[in-house]
């Protein structure tokens, strides 16, 4: 039982630390892409 709970600590360590690594780049791009649409409608109308 103490190996099962030691495994699922680490598994769960495991994707907090990687969850940085998918969501940093992801919110850098849908900020680019919100201010490309910001520009662009504003310099279309």
């Amino acid at each position: 039982m103490k190996l099962l709970m030691d495994g699922t600590r680490g598994v769960s360590l495991f994707l907090q630390l990687n969850m940085d690594r998918f969501l940093v780049p992801l919110l850098i791009v849908a900020a680019l892409f919100l201010g490309g649409m910001m520009f662009s409608y504003a310099a279309v109308h």
